[in-house]
């Protein structure tokens, strides 16, 4: 009879290709992780801190808080970080940089088709054309070319440089803000 960690067990063999070995490898942030920190306790970091900001958001109802503590506590504190350290930590760096590669082209593409539209039927051009460039410019894209992914740290950082003028103009526009 197998136990219920056993069954966690993910062949993270599948994923660990030497082009996605050569990506993560060659990566900013996900580089130091494959070789230095586990992913998983970064997950599990991250969980505890949704956690806390669940106790501390005082907007939500006090079911709403304790439903997402406790949803909070179960999956980001207890399952993720556990399914992740049944694996190597290259196989959690790849695992993250895939999920972070999929959701950052996801949010750009989001940024802009829905981000463009909206903005520039609702009278706001100057938001529109950040909501464009910031999303052509996180938009997965320039890595996955073989010549320039052992360069993709510099890729990153160049994608951070250029977004501040871009977030500093949205913000001045003065239509970005959170309630």
């Amino acid at each position: 009879m197998t136990s219920f960690l056993d069954k966690l067990k993910i062949d993270g063999s599948k994923f660990e290709t030497p082009l996605t070995i050569r990506h993560v490898e060659s990566h900013l942030i996900f580089g130091p992780l494959s070789r230095h920190f586990p992913v998983a306790y970064v997950a599990a970091l991250c969980g505890v801190l949704k956690l806390a900001s669940d106790f501390l958001n005082t907007a939500a109802p006090m079911g709403q808080r304790v439903g997402g503590a406790i949803e909070d506590l179960i999956v980001w504190v207890g399952l993720v970080p556990l399914i992740l350290s049944r694996m190597t930590r290259r196989q959690q760096a790849i695992l993250a940089w895939g999920a972070t590669k999929f959701g950052l082209g996801f949010a750009a593409f989001i940024m802009m088709t829905v981000g463009t539209g909206t903005s520039y039927q609702s009278g706001h051009p100057r938001d529109a054309l950040v909501f464009f460039f910031l999303g052509l410019l996180w938009l997965p894209s320039v890595e996955f070319i073989p010549r320039f992914t052992p360069h993709q740290r510099y890729i990153t950082l160049t994608r951070i440089i250029l977004s501040i003028p871009l977030v500093i103009t949205g913000i001045q526009g003065g239509n970005w803000h959170w309630s």
